[in-house]
């Protein structure tokens, strides 16, 4: 046999394997054990002071569904607090209209990115026991706080992260960014991501996320990941570090987001953090970026390609137990995207889109546009041409 065919084979079988193993861990990764719902109405409500802390810049079209959301809460001691970061829209003002305190923002210092300084100027005018980080295009149940408080308190933990439901409005959004949640899920473990002994396994969710303020003081802060792209990562995980004990729960139905509403909001928002990256160390950023990218076209596109070769070119592409393996790894590719979609984006006021064939039928248009957004943000960042918002965005991913 040729080194073509062994590599034609090796490439089809493991692929193929891949996929099959991956389908199965998303199952796992999403199973009812690491799920958090909202407590009943009933359940007692923890006697601990929640701040809740809003970085706001420009976020004028959400802000109102966010605090009107909170505004909502039954956990009884509760504060709000919304740091308007020099907003060019009438956030501020929106703001106000809420039952929370709205603290100017301010340019951030040289050294810091605007998300970290806007979170540290909140965590310092917040009272609470517990601070409650949030973004702006998020939106709660009604029992979430004390949901999340109540789990805080039953199991002294110093740091607890749950993954947001998402809406997906547009056919961008539901053919993109599912790709991005079966990669990550695909190598999510949580039963290490609680592992104290494993604090680089941890994974972070910006979008809500709820840290003792004594912890997080004796951390440092936001100051101590004030570069970081991927900030909510590189905290929790040195939270970690530090001792803090850490949980990471899927919540869907406690809290939801809407992360971009266009192609344009979407391919801008992934130039920031769709590729690790370190301008300190640019040729093994791109490196890193290219093998990454080539893996996951084999993951999702190579299925496509035979089918597409195999009248053409004949041979080893039309080999039946090629053919019988693209089909199989094309349907453990659609199996994870339903599972992820099923469990994370099917909210209870949402349509069905993980029984919608046009979404799995839109896979590789999907998985092509996320493979061009990696190679797009690694471009970007290290050429320090991300902006986010009007301000130029420069630091490390992690």
């Amino acid at each position: 046999m040729s080194a073509g065919a062994v590599t034609f084979w090796l490439v089809a079988g493991g692929g193929t394997l891949f996929r099959l193993l991956a389908a199965r861990h998303i199952a796992g990764v999403l199973a009812p054990r690491w799920r958090i719902e909202p407590a009943p109405p009933d359940a007692p409500d923890p006697p601990v002071k929640v701040s809740v802390c809003v970085p706001a810049r420009d976020e004028a079209a959400v802000i109102d569904r966010l605090l009107t959301s909170l505004d909502a809460q039954d956990h009884a001691a509760l504060e709000v607090v919304v740091v308007d970061d020099r907003s060019t829209d009438d956030t501020g003002e929106r703001a106000r209209r809420h039952r929370c305190s709205v603290v100017a923002g301010s340019e951030p210092p040289e050294g810091w990115l605007g998300k970290q300084w806007a979170c540290s100027r909140a965590a310092d005018a917040a009272t609470g026991d517990l601070l409650c980080f949030v973004d702006a295009d998020t939106w709660h149940h009604p029992a979430a706080i004390r949901t999340c408080a109540a789990e805080m308190e039953r199991h002294g933990l110093d740091v607890l992260v749950v993954v947001s439901g998402h809406a997906l409005g547009t056919w961008s959004e539901r053919l993109v960014m599912p790709f991005f949640w079966a990669a990550l899920l695909s190598f999510l473990n949580v039963a290490n991501a609680d592992d104290p002994a494993r604090p680089d396994d941890a994974m972070g969710n910006g979008q809500f996320w709820m840290v003792r303020k004594n912890t997080y003081d004796t951390f440092g802060g936001h100051a101590a990941v004030k570069d970081r792209l991927a900030e909510d990562v590189a905290i929790v995980r040195g939270l970690k570090h530090a001792g803090a004990k850490y949980r990471l729960r899927f919540g869907p139905e406690v809290t939801r987001t809407r992360m971009y509403t266009s192609f344009a909001t979407l391919w801008k928002g992934f130039q920031k953090n769709a590729a690790v990256v370190d301008p300190a160390q640019p040729k093994l950023s791109l490196t890193l970026t290219l093998i990454a990218a080539i893996l996951a076209a084999q993951a999702e596109l190579w299925p496509w390609l035979v089918f597409l070769l195999a009248p053409t070119l004949g041979g080893l592409w039309a080999h039946p137990v090629a053919l019988a393996l693209a089909l199989v790894q094309l349907g453990a590719i659609i199996l994870g995207r339903a599972r992820v979609l099923a469990a994370l984006c099917d909210g209870p006021s949402d349509a069905a889109i993980s029984r919608n064939p046009w979404v799995h039928l839109g896979q590789p248009l999907g998985a092509s546009l996320g493979i061009l957004a990696m190679l797009n943000s690694c471009q970007a960042q290290l050429r320090g041409a991300t902006t986010w918002k009007g301000r130029r965005v420069r630091g490390r991913s992690l």
